[in-house]
Order: C-alpha cells, then sequence, then structure tokens
C-alpha cells in the first residue's frame, strides 16, 4: 500500500525541454487594458469591478483537436443538463469502478485522455466533460462555483467513483464541489496536476496583472463573494476546502518550473495534509507533465493502489 507523506522527484531535468508560455502568453491588448483600468478605475471602481469580473470569468479561446486520434474516435459522448446549460460528456468503457477526469482553464475534458488507455487496461471505466463555457458545452462565461457544480452533477449522474484526476482550475473546483457543494460524496483516490493552493492569489494576481485599483479590487472581491453564497472568501482555496473534502489520499503532481502556478502551491499543500503524496518532475512546465509516459504511469498506480506506489 501507499504510504502517506511520500514525497519523490523523477530526475529528468533538462532547461532545453522547459515549455514555452503559449496559452498564457499575455495578449498584446494588455497594455491598454492596464491602462484603462489604471485610469478609470479609481474614478468608477463598481464598474471597474464588473469589467475586471467579466474578463476574469471569460475563457479567451475553446480548445479544439487540431487531429483526432484512436481514443477520440472510440469515445462515448453523452449530454447532461445543468441548469441552462448543456455539459458535453465522455466515457470509455464498462468497468464497475470509474475514474473521473477533471480539466483545467481554457482546456476539455478529452485534453486528459492520456490517461485512459492506462485506466482501461487496470478495468476502470473513465468518465470526463467540458466545463461550462468548455469545450463543446454551452455557456460564455463561468467561475469556480459554476464549475464545481458541473462537476457535482456529473459526479451525482454517474454515482460512486473510485478516483478523480484533475489539472490545475479543475482540482480547484473539484475540491469546491467535494467540500461545499456535495460532501457527502467520498474519492478513495485523487489526483492534483499543477493546482493552484489559493484562489485568492489568483484574483490578486490577476489584480495585479490588469492594474486594477485598490478599491475596485475590493468591489471585485464582494462580487466573488455574493456568488458563494454564505461561504467566505477564504474558502475557495483548494488548500482549505480539501481539508473538508471526503477524500482517502491525495496525490499533488507538480513541475518545479510551472510558469503558471508556482512550485510553492504544491508544497504547502504536502506540507498541510498527512494524506497527500508529492510527485515532483523538472522541466515539463504547466501543461506537458501530464503528458509525460512517466508521470502517466506513476499516477496510474497511485490509482490503482499497486503495491509499488507511485514513486516505483
Amino acid at each position: 500500500m501507499l504510504m502517506t507523506k511520500s514525497r519523490y522527484e523523477i530526475p529528468n531535468f533538462q532547461i532545453a525541454t522547459l515549455p514555452q508560455r503559449h496559452k498564457n502568453e499575455y495578449p498584446f491588448y494588455l497594455v491598454f487594458i492596464k491602462w484603462a483600468f489604471g485610469a478609470f478605475g479609481r474614478i468608477f471602481p463598481k464598474a471597474a469591478a464588473k469589467a475586471a469580473f467579466r474578463i476574469f470569468t471569460t475563457p479567451r479561446s475553446r480548445a479544439v483537436h487540431r487531429q483526432t486520434d484512436k481514443i477520440i474516435e472510440s469515445v462515448h459522448k453523452f449530454e447532461l443538463d445543468y441548469g441552462k446549460t448543456k455539459l458535453q460528456c465522455y466515457e470509455w468503457g464498462i468497468g464497475e469502478h470509474i475514474v473521473l477526469l477533471v480539466h483545467g482553464w481554457e482546456s476539455r475534458g478529452t485534453a486528459l485522455r492520456g490517461f485512459v488507455p492506462g485506466l482501461l487496461a487496470q478495468g476502470f471505466r473513465v468518465v470526463t466533460f467540458d466545463g461550462p463555457a468548455h469545450g463543446d458545452s454551452g455557456g460564455q462565461r463561468t467561475n469556480l462555483p459554476e464549475f464545481a457544480g458541473a462537476v457535482k452533477t456529473v459526479l451525482q449522474h454517474i454515482g460512486a467513483v473510485h478516483g478523480i484526476i484533475t489539472h490545475s482550475f479543475g482540482g480547484s473546483t473539484t475540491s469546491f464541489a467535494l467540500a461545499h457543494l456535495d460532501n457527502s460524496i467520498s474519492v478513495e483516490k485523487l489526483v492534483l496536476i499543477a493546482v493552484p493552493a489559493s484562489t485568492r492569489k489568483v484574483v490578486a494576481d490577476f489584480a495585479k496583472l490588469i492594474n486594477l485599483p485598490n478599491r475596485a479590487l475590493q468591489a471585485l472581491k464582494a462580487m466573488i463573494h455574493e456568488r458563494l453564497k454564505g461561504l467566505h472568501f477564504h474558502e475557495t482555496d483548494l488548500i482549505v476546502s480539501l481539508g473538508k473534502a471526503r477524500v482517502g489520499e491525495v496525490l499533488v503532481v507538480h513541475d518545479k518550473f510551472d510558469p503558471s502556478v508556482p512550485f510553492e502551491s504544491a508544497e504547502d499543500i504536502f506540507e498541510k495534509y498527512d494524506h497527500a503524496n508529492l510527485l515532483v518532475t523538472q522541466g515539463h512546465g504547466h501543461f506537458l507533465l501530464m503528458k509525460q509516459p512517466e508521470v502517466i504511469r506513476r499516477i496510474l498506480n497511485f490509482i490503482n493502489g499497486s503495491e509499488d506506489g507511485f514513486s516505483s
């Protein structure tokens, strides 16, 4: 069995393999956005907060597959109603035990398909979905509580799951759903790949990026609080919600040189929770680490509960 508080580093660092920011590169019009918020945000803080919230909750693009493959072609698709939104869902296999895949911001469910062949070989049924305003699901904008509600909707539809594998924003929304939206759901294995420990820091970094004045930032936080329906802002932090979720074991996977989510996030989660384990890569950034065969193998070992665990 996997021992708690295990930490393992994959010694494969080559600085040349560190990916460029690609999806996280800042748009050319950011200079104008910074100027506009700096010039008018102090005079019209509420209006600036509304504009900032709109930008913050609107994906810049929808992920699409440039080419198909055997995994995509073998998928079974189905839809779920989520309020007025249709969620596009995907599944493979007919195993009794289920593993759910939850994608990150500006991604899609099938982006995590690299885990599918191994999970099927282990006898699992695999399910994923496109979050609101992502992939082929409906909607134009979304936020953490709404995306978490979609996670809850899928979980309640498919029934008990053995494990959940998440990437980035998907980890934040999943932890929020398990802790605050349906605490009756229990998960034996939870994988958090490149996840931010603090949503509050994400908001603060965003405000700094667009040059949002303090009064407008406070108004933005108030808008976020309204959508939390009685919860406090700090309860959106994964490092907080994880402690309230019914999870057996956690595997945190993070690259030391992640340009999008600092490695300190992984260390903070690992140090706080006794049921957390840490797998560290070097040189694969924010996106490529979940496509590395060695990383996939170790995550599958963790999900399957192999005797040699994820660190072999």
